[in-house]
């Protein structure tokens, strides 16, 4: 085995920079991406936080033939049979600061508290026709920009 050398092999500094160049250009990319991603899946929190509106609602609408008539939100929480706070509403959570029920646009309402979105409102409006309910997501007065509106909302 006289004369044979063993070559070192491995990455030269220009193929080293390449790839470091590769990755920062999909870091780039990807970054403002994720972020947006993020925010849509705290918005997202509420929707299932008013799970047990949802289902008041339509069960207080079942049973009397016609929605609350009680004009402070507290009171109509009170009489859907919901818990109630005047922080929280009828639930909060992480990044929700307080949801409710708003009489006079027939709708859920979630309240955000956090960045991006902060004070940001969703509304879920109910439509009750002949035992049928169907909920519209939207943000009033676009109080959250679209992209972060989950995607049952952004239709």
């Amino acid at each position: 085995m006289q004369g044979t050398h063993k070559h070192n092999t491995g990455f030269t500094l220009i193929e080293l920079m390449m790839a470091v160049a590769i990755v920062a250009v999909l870091c780039a990319v990807s970054i403002p991406n994720y972020g947006r991603l993020v925010t849509r899946a705290k918005v997202a929190e509420g929707l299932a936080l008013v799970g047990p509106v949802k289902a008041a609602v339509v069960e207080y609408y079942a049973v009397n033939g016609e929605l609350p008539q009680a004009s402070n939100w507290l009171s109509l929480l009170k009489e859907l049979g919901l818990p109630l706070s005047t922080n929280s509403g009828a639930a909060a959570g992480s990044y929700v600061q307080r949801t409710w029920w708003n009489k006079a646009e027939q709708e859920i309402r979630i309240r955000y508290g956090v960045p991006l979105v902060d004070g940001g409102v969703l509304a879920l409006q109910a439509s009750l026709e002949a035992g049928r309910t169907s909920w519209r997501c939207y943000s009033p007065q676009q109080s959250i920009p679209a992209k972060y509106l989950p995607k049952l909302c952004q239709g």
